[in-house]
């Protein structure tokens, strides 16, 4: 069966769930093209910013992503509402191409335990299930890395087809989720090149 890997992407008010508040969240789907090669699905990304769900707030947090409450109070959308859309889109894409979806995060356990999370609370069904995919450890295993040199830097040079992030839309979660897609690209098809 072909899989749908959904490269998912969010920002929190803080470091860990339940304690503290997804922000937003941006997707970007990878699909088996032409000749077996993996290609960044045109038309595919998705984003929604949340309404405050009650968390606490790392001021540290926030200016990473630029985010405020203020913000999300009068442009973020409740978080049922925001997990139905992107069940929408992945429901899309599973009847576009056939194939099964595959939760896809660069640094996975922070990104999967969140939107896991919110599914949860928001009483939503999940079509993730309980597995993920790592970028960081496949990358440590397809280059021979040690994990912690798996950051996007270190892969940026190495897999020189990423090329490197726009510093200014680092930490937009559709922008990263685009930027993790490209690094799930060159590693599945690494031995291919």
């Amino acid at each position: 069966m072909r899989e749908i890997y959904c490269c998912i992407d969010i920002e929190a008010s803080g470091p860990v769930p339940h304690l503290y508040d997804i922000v937003s969240l941006g997707a970007v789907a990878v699909l088996r093209g032409a000749g077996g090669r993996h290609v960044v699905a045109e038309g595919t990304p998705f984003y929604v910013e949340f309404q405050p769900q009650g968390g606490a707030e790392d001021e540290g947090a926030t200016r990473v992503h630029g985010i405020t409450r203020a913000h999300l109070a009068k442009h973020g959308v409740p978080l049922a509402e925001g997990l139905e859309r992107l069940n929408a889109w992945a429901r899309a894409l599973r009847a576009e191409s056939g194939g099964k979806l595959v939760f896809v995060g660069h640094n996975a356990v922070f990104d999967w335990a969140f939107v896991n999370y919110a599914y949860h609370a928001s009483g939503v069904e999940s079509p993730w299930g309980w597995k993920a995919l790592d970028t960081k450890s496949l990358a440590a295993g397809v280059l021979s890395l040690p994990f912690l040199e798996t950051n996007k830097e270190t892969l940026a040079e190495l897999l020189p087809a990423i090329g490197d992030q726009d510093e200014k839309l680092v930490h937009r979660a559709d922008y990263d989720a685009l930027y993790q897609a490209r690094i799930l690209v060159a590693l599945l098809d690494h031995r291919r090149s």
